[in-house]
């Protein structure tokens, strides 16, 4: 039974006890939570913090891709008319690849980290609500420990 255990028995040393589990409480942890780890606590690292993710939603939005499929087609007719192997692969690298792909890899990125809070808050109401009912069950166990029930 739980009270006839001893320390010995119950977890090897070092290790926290039954108590340390049982008064823990699930957290949840957003992005906001941990900027001042990322960009420190300061007045200038807190705007360079807000600049940052300011300047990451701007330049990943949908928005800042289309903007840049238009500076690409105003740039196309000249690269028609050049036709040289070299203006050809400068314009697909320089301007295709870097200014089309960053943008829509920063959007998908966004949706991709919008999923995962969204699971992991999912998962954080799970696990306090699989918390709230082991407490429980454990009241009951010790209730039903004292009360000599086996």
């Amino acid at each position: 039974m739980i009270a006839h255990m001893s320390q010995t028995d119950a977890q090897p040393a070092g290790t926290p006890d039954l108590e340390h589990h049982l008064r823990h409480v699930p957290r949840l942890v957003k992005s906001n939570d941990v900027h001042h780890q990322v960009f420190g606590a300061s007045a200038v690292n807190r705007l360079n913090g807000r600049i940052a993710v300011r300047a990451t939603t701007v330049l990943g939005s949908m928005w800042f891709f289309w903007f840049c499929v238009l500076l690409d087609l105003a740039e196309l007719p000249a690269v028609i008319k050049a036709a040289t192997p070299v203006v050809v692969v400068s314009y697909i690298s320089q301007t295709v690849i870097q200014l089309l792909a960053l943008p829509l890899l920063g959007a998908g990125q966004r949706i991709i980290a919008a999923a995962q809070d969204a699971r992991a808050e999912a998962d954080h109401e799970t696990l306090t609500a699989l918390h709230a009912i082991n407490v429980k069950q454990m009241e009951i166990l010790r209730r039903l420990d004292r009360a000599g029930i086996r």
